[in-house]
């Protein structure tokens, strides 16, 4: 193709930039307008592509719901406004859709312009118009036959992760399957251990630095190393792995577990992490040491379980961490979530809402305690030391020779593992909560590969209540209370239209006034709801709210389900509400 001018020049090349093909200019004029010797350019049809730039900016998009925690400082944070304190009496079902499936359903929606991605049980993932219902397409992980035993809280999964043009998904046979989010084809599928020692994957990863990191569970059973991946996203290739405790005697923390006790020592890290750009910080939680509940064959503060850790993102070198229970007797895991924010008085703060029964503010540049308030009764501690560091209640710990009774909180803790929310508007932090205590008592137990190792003699519930909390984020004061007749067993978010969204074991679905606690709004799903609430704007431009349900899932209170179903049913699915049109 000849170029006389530039004006013919701009002409062939918008030609040729429309029908994918490549101008040579070099072919017949030594010296082409505009100094382009070789001009190409194609066009690939990649839609609901995520950048980097989107999963910085998550916090700042109304729209979509792309991390855990909406955003990569997991405040669960939604700007929308449409649902607000004013009309949401008028929210009603769109529509549901089950899973077909009985077990336990942990997991959330992923949103991406108006698509929304979301796993079940048996890692299962779903593409689903966000408007219709309709399932775009389904994609079924096989799971081995024998893996029942293994799991200590039924099939679940928490969510998919999004990146380019994939979704990523970890799986109970300690998978990372990365599938076309299109066509829902797998794109490749990398195996990270052996789930017949127990170690298994029920986590949504996190996207960090052009990086998907998931974090392993299953320690419990067997004793496993507790362990952080980063993959490459194009290949599953890894790229670093952090151990979250010692596998050597020459690790200096190794002197934190006496007697080898870290060989068997567990410490899996079985929730999704955070992230902060600013600093290439991952901010991601360790869990509980093993054996569960006999303290006396591992004295020392057995690093590095229950602790938040501060790892670069680079290499996965861990920067610091605070350890929220040293030592633990109690299973009162510190996996749980942290949330990024700057409070009233300037400080960069973490929040963690921890297992122990315990809120925490967090100085997320150098590890430090601001301070440490009860979000339940506890009575584990007597007090607290420098830096937070708990002072124990002797009479509540474990021993052979008697049963420690009415131990506050309870191992499923002060908070599980369900997600709180923070809102920038109120500057309050919302936690669902469980008031309840347990008796225990400990026994010995020799450790072997892919048996449960807790070291119990005696485990027992005492009754359970819960609701939720509001707390002052910069002080740690309590500001207002929802107390229920049953534990907090949702995840929860909150929105600029001044709410906040929750559901609980009995199947109720509600919004709350984001300042006083006051309920809006309540809706009965049909069957206990045990994952968490998201909010979106649909293909329609309108805006939703989604929640999983399905009871089931880890630690005591689902042995309480047994009453529950006395009047309530199995089943798990997905259930979107919006505004009459």
């Amino acid at each position: 193709m000849r170029i006389k001018n530039k004006q013919n020049y701009l002409i062939s090349l918008g030609i040729a930039l429309s029908l994918g093909v490549m101008v040579n200019a070099l072919a017949e004029d030594p010296e082409p307008p505009l100094g382009v010797n070789v001009l190409e350019a194609t066009f690939k049809w990649r839609p609901n592509y995520v950048s980097e730039d989107m999963l910085i900016n998550a916090d700042k998009d109304a729209g979509n719901w792309l991390h855990y925690g909406k955003d990569y400082q997991s405040t669960r944070f939604s700007q929308l406004t449409q649902v607000n304190r004013d009309n949401v009496k008028k929210l009603v079902p769109k529509w549901n859709m089950a899973f077909g499936l009985s077990d336990a359903q942990d997991s959330q929606t992923t949103v991406v312009n108006g698509r929304i991605y979301v796993t079940s049980s048996q890692n299962r993932v779903y593409s689903v118009d966000s408007v219709t219902g309709h399932i775009i397409w389904k994609y079924e992980h096989a799971l081995p036959g024998d893996i029942g035993p293994r799991l200590c809280c039924e099939a679940v999964n928490r969510g998919v992760a999004v990146y380019k043009d994939m979704v990523y998904m970890a799986t109970l046979d300690s998978h990372v399957v990365a599938l076309n989010n299109t066509t829902g084809k797998v794109v490749w599928d990398v195996k990270l251990g052996d789930y017949k020692t127990g170690e298994i994957y029920t986590s949504m990863p996190l996207v960090a630095k052009g990086k998907v990191i998931v974090g392993n569970s299953g320690s419990d059973v067997g004793g496993n190393v507790g362990k952080i991946t980063a993959l490459d996203p194009d290949t599953g290739k890894v790229i670093w792995q952090t151990n979250t405790r010692p596998t050597s005697a020459n690790d200096p923390v190794a002197k934190t577990w006496p007697n080898d006790s870290w060989k068997v020592g567990g410490v899996s890290a079985w929730l999704t992490g955070s992230y902060d750009p600013k600093t290439n910080t991952v901010l991601w939680g360790a869990g509980n040491p093993t054996p569960d509940f006999d303290p006396s064959v591992r004295k020392g503060d057995n690093l590095y379980s229950n602790s938040t850790l501060a790892m670069d993102a680079d290499t996965g070198k861990i920067k610091y961490h605070f350890q929220y229970t040293p030592n633990d007797s109690w299973d009162y895991d510190g996996n749980n979530e942290v949330i990024q924010i700057n409070d009233e008085k300037g400080r960069k703060v973490w929040l963690h809402g921890d297992r122990n029964g315990h809120l925490y503010s967090i100085d997320r540049t150098n590890g430090k305690c601001n301070w440490v308030v009860p979000i339940a009764r506890v009575n584990w501690v007597t007090g607290f030391g420098d830096n937070c560091r708990p002072i124990v209640n002797p009479d509540k710990v474990p021993r052979y020779d008697r049963i420690a009774t009415d131990i506050a909180p309870i191992l499923d803790g002060g908070k599980e593992w369900h997600p709180a929310a923070y809102s920038p508007l109120t500057k309050l932090i919302y936690i669902p909560f469980i008031d309840s205590s347990m008796d225990i008592q400990a026994k010995k137990m020799e450790w072997k590969s892919g048996e449960w190792f807790l070291s119990s003699r005696v485990l027992k519930a005492n009754p359970y209540t819960g609701g939720i909390k509001a707390f002052n984020a910069t002080t740690g004061e309590q500001v207002w209370t929802k107390p229920q007749s049953t534990p907090a067993t949702s995840g929860l978010v909150t929105t600029a239209g001044g709410l906040v969204f929750s559901g609980d074991a009995e199947g109720i679905f509600s919004a709350m006034r984001d300042d006083t606690g006051e309920t809006l709004w309540r809706f009965n799903v049909g069957t206990g709801i045990h994952g968490n609430p998201t909010s979106f704007t649909g293909a329609d431009g309108k805006q939703y709210i989604a929640v999983v349900y399905g009871p089931g899932g880890g630690s005591l209170f689902p042995l309480v389900y047994d009453q529950l179903f006395e009047h309530l049913n199995h089943g798990g699915g997905m259930m979107v509400f919006g505004l009459p049109d």
